[in-house]
């Protein structure tokens, strides 16, 4: 269970040393108290606001933006950036809407003395995606389970004392929500909540930061149920618990959430009443059903997504030790952690796809900058989409880490997207299609956001639909038959696509590029030594725009569309598009002209798009059409932005560049940056220094759940790349995982992958086989893998797995340049 568990020997203190469980829509975060068990309760469709927020006056009218884009364009002509930049600013609305806490449900053991519980032990385990707490209170063991059902929709907690006289319980409900109401009746509790209509984000001032409205339209209503059954005696509660027995030996908790949430983009309806009455009934249903068969049904549904990957790091005994401590040991290690301890990549690996599974399922909404778990009213970034990465890079391991049955509520919202974007894109910038910025909600709020004070760096943005279409066309690479690719894939990719043919402008030399042009978040000196964010075609807009002229192209080739004017009119940008270019320093610049930086190791790797989660390193692929660098030249250049802009950064970064350096091939960067990954977040060393906390979430700081799921795409990307027609093995393992296996990764276009490796006398990973085997009939057929500068052709099929070992593979000219690691 080393690679398979996370445990403690001490309760929770802090959020951050608190356990998380969920089922895509309920999630709930266990402290394991010695004879508390707080239960901090979200529900994943819980947030402020409504639809209506994408309507909030004062809104810029068409005129009004018209303007503001000529004078920005004008202004970066004159080379004037910082006016560009200030320009923009009068295209900023107001601000997405927050994801929120929901509840807190305790469960309390009257103790008998003030003894602290002995033989304590909490512990997660992934492979059922339960939560245990052992311990001996007042001299007797004590056993609670707890595990959330994607099926039943409920939280089951389980409480067994071996006292043969039983124990009192005390069960109470809390919420920092707006109560509409409570109910007590027959071992059942149950509170109505109203959501804020509105939560300013947690660094803009506001007189009122939490806001409630009388119109019920503007906000959503909900419903926390609880309800026990145990063998003891219930009792009267005080004016301040929900719940009390006495004499209990075995109780089991029902615990369930509702909202009036109904859909991406859509209205709330109902009321709170109606949430109290799903949620009641919701609750019957698993009562009825009883424990043992929902906990067995449980098991069956996760195991049916966790079961498919395993990935084996070598044996350990550090699994005896608990997971806190093997991180700080591990950080006082003078080689690094994952060579005093490889099962903590394992684990990491393993937990990334926990979370997923946990915080995205059909039927739910998508997982937002913590998950589905956040405590706070106004979390750090509003806990919502930031799409200018970090939702992006939440499902960027559901292709490759077996999981697409994750990706439909994402596919949800760009959906919703669509709807809310296409007035956006005609009334600020007088294009068709769709267009969305930086950040986003469950109500796919569209606009920039700012109110006309926040920088346009970030702000300013109208790319989150180029890059979000990505994770439709990565289904279709892995897979994804005719009919997903005409009902769900052509119209946003089209629609985008129509969108960024509006927004390209000719430049002076006759090719096409963008104006006014951000590059994520970045900041550059102007001529004057001023500092502004806004100048012409970034190497992101281009690579990106290109990319997406590719997608429809060939999407259209594949459904057979013919004299469709947005693909006609693709295929005649497509070869003017500008292409990145290599700068004077040798690295990639950032925007068409080049500039010096006030940050020169800022965070965001945007430009290198291409090189990661694109395949713009490839010929043939559409992303950089015309004359330009070679591969070998951008893949150079790359290498050095990356080294300039060093490894330090926050949790999201160092994953990101963790795939970039494994695209590369480049292993010794690739363990650099795993020492920065697993680093003990209880030391505190800044803002934009990434690591681990307890629980094993990712630091921004703070907690941000992409670094957690981007570990899990980079290290795959380490095992198994596929973005270039070819299947290539073991690119990019370090030595201190020079040993191990895997088993179900994904390679495109759809091929399970199973992959053993030893150590050599070097102390480099050799391969020792791989497995090959057809997910779908479509990758039925031959396909090149490649090895350690070497090649095959198989044949691969669906009813038999094919065998390859390293004496399969023959030199040849085709193989990748290697690179400096």
């Amino acid at each position: 269970m080393g690679d398979h568990e996370i445990w403690f020997a001490k309760p929770a203190a802090v959020w951050t040393e608190a356990l998380p469980l969920g089922n895509g829509k309920l999630g709930a975060m266990l402290f394991g108290g010695g004879t508390i068990e707080r239960i901090q309760l979200n529900d994943g469709t819980a947030w402020s606001g409504s639809p209506a927020s994408e309507h909030d006056e004062p809104r810029i009218d068409a005129a009004e933006a018209a303007s503001a884009l000529a004078d920005s364009r004008a202004a970066v002509v004159a080379r004037d950036h910082l006016r560009a930049t200030e320009s923009l600013k009068r295209l900023q609305h107001r601000h997405t809407q927050t994801y929120l806490p929901f509840a807190d449900v305790v469960v309390e053991q009257v103790a008998s003395t003030t003894a602290d519980p002995t033989n304590y032990r909490r512990s997660l385990d992934l492979t059922t995606a339960t939560h245990v707490v052992k311990a001996v209170v007042d001299n007797h063991p004590v056993r609670r389970s707890t595990f959330v059902s994607a099926g039943s929709r409920v939280l089951v907690h389980q409480f067994v004392s071996e006292a043969p006289n039983g124990v009192e319980l005390r069960l109470s409900v809390s919420t920092p929500i707006r109560e509409l109401g409570r109910e007590l009746s027959n071992g059942r509790t149950a509170v109505v909540l109203k959501m804020p209509s509105d939560v300013i984000p947690l660094h803009d001032e506001a007189p009122e930061p939490v806001v409630y409205s009388d119109d019920d339209a503007l906000s959503l209503q909900g419903a926390v149920v609880v309800r026990w059954v145990h063998d003891g005696v219930d009792e009267a509660a005080t004016s301040s618990e929900s719940l009390r027995a006495s004499g209990v030996r075995s109780a089991t908790i029902f615990i369930t959430t509702e909202t009036t949430f109904t859909a991406i983009a859509a209205s709330p309806e109902g009321t709170g009443a109606d949430a109290l009455s799903r949620a009641n009934m919701a609750i019957d249903r698993a009562v009825a059903l009883g424990e043992a068969t929902i906990y067995e049904r449980h098991c069956s549904d996760h195991n049916e997504l966790y079961g498919r990957v395993e990935l084996d790091l070598g044996s350990t005994t550090a699994s005896d030790i608990p997971t806190d401590e093997r991180i700080r040991r591990g950080n006082a290690d003078a080689d690094g952690v994952l060579w005093a301890d490889p099962g903590l990549a394992a684990l990491l690996f393993h937990y990334g796809r926990y979370l997923l599974i946990s915080s995205s399922r059909a039927g739910g909404v998508p997982a937002n900058l913590q998950g589905i778990w956040n405590p706070s009213l106004q979390p750090p970034w509003s806990s919502n989409y930031t799409t200018n990465i970090n939702l992006q890079m939440n499902y960027w391991m559901a292709e490759i880490g077996n999981l697409a049955e994750c990706l439909p509520p994402l596919f949800d919202l760009i959906d919703g997207l669509v709807r809310t974007g296409t007035e956006t894109a005609r009334r600020l910038y007088a294009a068709p299609g769709w267009v969305a910025h930086h950040n986003t909600d469950v109500w796919a709020y569209s606009q920039p956001v700012g109110g006309g004070m926040h920088d346009p760096k970030w702000a300013f943005w109208p790319f989150a639909g180029g890059w979000l279409v990505r994770h439709l066309w990565e289904r279709l690479l892995h897979g994804g038959d005719d009919d997903f690719a005409r009902d769900r894939a052509w119209g946003p990719i089209r629609s985008s696509a129509e969108f960024y043919l509006a927004w390209l402008v000719e430049q002076l030399d006759g090719t096409l590029g963008t104006s006014p042009s951000t590059s994520p978040e970045n900041e550059f000196f102007t001529d004057d030594g001023r500092i502004a964010s806004v100048a012409r075609s970034s190497a992101f807009d281009l690579v990106v725009i290109a990319d997406l002229l590719g997608m429809v192209i060939q999407l259209a080739d594949r459904l057979g569309v013919v004299g469709d004017p947005v693909v006609d009119a693709a295929r005649e940008a497509l070869p003017r598009l500008a292409r990145p270019e290599i700068g004077s320093d040798g690295t990639i610049k950032e925007w068409a002209d080049e500039f010096e930086f006030p940050d020169p190791f800022h965070r965001h790797v945007a430009h290198l798009y291409f090189l990661h989660p694109g395949n713009g390193l490839h010929p043939g692929n559409g992303q950089h059409p015309g004359n330009g660098p070679t591969t070998t030249e951008l893949a150079a250049a790359a290498s050095l932005s990356l080294d300039r802009r060093g490894d330090e950064s926050t949790g999201w970064s160092l994953a990101w560049k963790l795939a970039m350096r494994a695209r590369l091939g480049q292993a010794g960067k690739v363990s650099d940056l795993l020492r920065l990954v697993f680093r003990d977040m209880e030391l505190d060393r800044g803002p934009w220094v990434g690591g681990l906390y307890p629980n094993l979430f990712a630091a921004h700081p703070p907690f941000q759940i992409d670094g957690n799921f981007g570990f899990v795409s980079g290290l795959a990307e380490c095992l198994v790349q596929s973005h270039d027609a070819t299947i290539e093995l073991l690119k990019a393992v370090p030595r201190e995982l020079a040993t191990g296996s895997v088993r179900g990764l994904i390679a495109r276009p759809g091929i399970e992958i199973a992959i053993d490796w030893a150590s050599n006398e070097e102390g480099s990973p050799d391969l020792v086989a791989a497995t090959l085997r057809a997910m779908v009939p479509s990758a039925v057929g031959e396909h090149r893998v490649r090895y350690a500068g070497r090649e095959v052709v198989v044949r691969v099929g669906m009813a038999s797995a094919t065998i390859v070992d390293a004496t399969d593979f023959t030199l040849t000219a085709a193989a990748s340049s290697a690179l400096p690691s």
